[in-house]
């Protein structure tokens, strides 16, 4: 009947996005407790920014405390995420959020979670094991809209049997 082709990383940023929008709207995500917390200097402006995100932060798993002027400790990630670039994670957040902030129809709990889902999809080119691949295809049909980003970007394309003989030209 046809086949479907799917962009790993824009479905995984699907089903991040939908997980995400979950916690930050009810029952927080997990953390755990980093063993060696990193420390955050941050610019002025991007210090201010991260004061405002701290509660958000905590609801999707993330417990970044104040350590200073201008200064955050990281103390705990998401249960789910590697460890080791919690430091790049939270500096990468700040940029995306900053670029998202010109668009003032967004709510900064949208723009934190778009930021946060992007950021941590699978990337293209990473390979998946079969039991991975399984896993990503049955969380992404079981979100509310499996067939887009947050952004509209398609996370699949379906090629039907009538499509494919149009192609090679079978009627």
């Amino acid at each position: 009947r046809g086949f479907v082709l799917v962009h790993q990383q824009l479905a995984h940023e699907r089903i991040l996005y939908e997980r995400l929008i979950a916690a930050s709207s009810g029952k927080p995500m997990a953390y755990q407790r980093t063993l060696f917390p990193a420390t955050l200097q941050l610019s002025a402006q991007d210090s201010v920014l991260l004061e405002e995100l701290l509660n958000d932060l905590l609801h999707l798993g993330y417990l970044v405390e104040p350590f200073g002027k201008e200064s955050f400790v990281i103390q705990g990630t998401p249960a789910d995420l590697d460890q080791g670039n919690e430091k790049a994670v939270i500096e990468n957040l700040l940029e995306q959020f900053k670029y998202f902030s010109s668009d003032i129809k967004f709510s900064k709990k949208e723009k934190l979670v778009r930021s946060l889902a992007g950021q941590q999809a699978i990337k293209t080119g990473v390979s998946l094991s079969s039991s991975e691949m399984t896993s990503l295809i049955q969380d992404l049909f079981a979100c509310t809209q499996p067939g887009v980003t947050a952004n509209g970007s398609p996370t699949y394309i379906e090629f039907k049997k009538e499509y494919m003989d149009q192609l090679f030209k079978r009627t």
